[in-house]
């Protein structure tokens, strides 16, 4: 009979992006639906399993998205839906800037998204509906 290791799940994570302004990002994700908490002299957002940890920058040049600098990658945090169509169209009614897609097909539909520090966040996954 062999034994079988015992390890750990891990059920979420949370991102840290560092902000110019506090109430500003706070407010931009609040009007996305995500919660707002303090916990630990940082603002927590969390909307289903993403939370994002925004902490004030002491300078302001120092807030540079990874999206924005040479070389980095079209995004700064992804996150997975069964509903890209949706969001899209809640970014949309919001005035939210789409600055990638959407890209819908069968298989993998993606769209990304600038929040107010022009953090670029990138959704992907399913779709609501079924695609002409």
């Amino acid at each position: 009979m062999s034994e079988q290791a015992v390890i750990a799940n891990i059920s979420g994570s949370s991102i840290v992006l560092l902000v110019k302004d506090i109430q500003v990002a706070s407010e931009f994700y609040k009007n996305l639906g995500f919660t707002y908490e303090e916990i630990g002299g940082h603002v927590h957002v969390s909307r289903g399993n993403i939370t994002f940890i925004l902490h004030p920058a002491i300078n302001k040049e120092d807030v540079r998205p990874f999206s924005s600098v040479e070389g980095g990658l079209y995004f700064d945090a992804f996150a997975y839906t069964d509903a890209v169509d949706l969001l899209v169209d809640e970014c949309r009614a919001k005035g939210v800037e789409i600055v990638n897609g959407p890209n819908y097909s069968e298989h993998w539909s993606e769209f990304t998204m600038k929040d107010a520090d022009g953090y670029r966040i990138a959704f992907g996954g399913g779709v609501s509906k079924q695609l002409d």
